[in-house]
């Protein structure tokens, strides 16, 4: 046996539980030798501040700046993982910068950003195409434009505690 100690297997997590399982964490571990294509876990970790050991594959490091947020390890090389997890746990001053600088990018990534800046995108897109169309009197693309404005509005709106989706 290989004798771990405070190691829980706990099987499969419901979603609104992920954040608390995170907290608890010193360091998050996203060893996936796959093909992520945005690394989402990792916003998930950072969100709960903790630091992350993660293969540097596209995904993740359209995601996590080595050596900012987290550090990036050869995909399959057990001994780079389990070097970088060593040097971070000897080194809790970096531990912290990584776990602000986590915060800072996922704040980024909150959805209540994401939505303003795709309502954003098509306001400047209707308004560059109303530059070039020809004027005329539908009502019809207006009430569209309204309902896409409350659709992105309404998506962007925190849930209350608890809210399904």
């Amino acid at each position: 046996t290989l004798k771990l100690r405070d190691i829980h297997f706990v099987g499969l997590v419901p979603p609104e539980d992920l954040p608390r399982y995170y907290r608890t964490g010193t360091i998050f571990c996203a060893p996936s030798t796959g093909f992520e294509s945005f690394g989402i876990v990792l916003l998930e970790a950072m969100a709960a501040g903790v630091p992350i050991v993660a293969s540097d594959i596209a995904g993740y490091r359209a995601v996590l700046k080595d050596g900012e947020e987290g550090l990036l390890v050869e995909p399959g090389d057990e001994l780079a993982i389990a070097n970088a997890i060593i040097r971070l746990l000897r080194d809790p001053a970096r531990r912290a910068q990584m776990c602000d600088a986590g915060k800072r990018k996922a704040a980024q990534h909150d959805w209540s950003i994401i939505a303003q800046r795709v309502l954003e995108f098509y306001e400047q897109t209707i308004a560059a195409h109303r530059a070039i169309l020809p004027k005329t009197k539908s009502s019809k693309n207006k009430r569209r434009i309204v309902r896409v404005r409350r659709l992105l509005k309404w998506r962007s709106k925190p849930k209350a505690q608890g809210a399904k989706p």
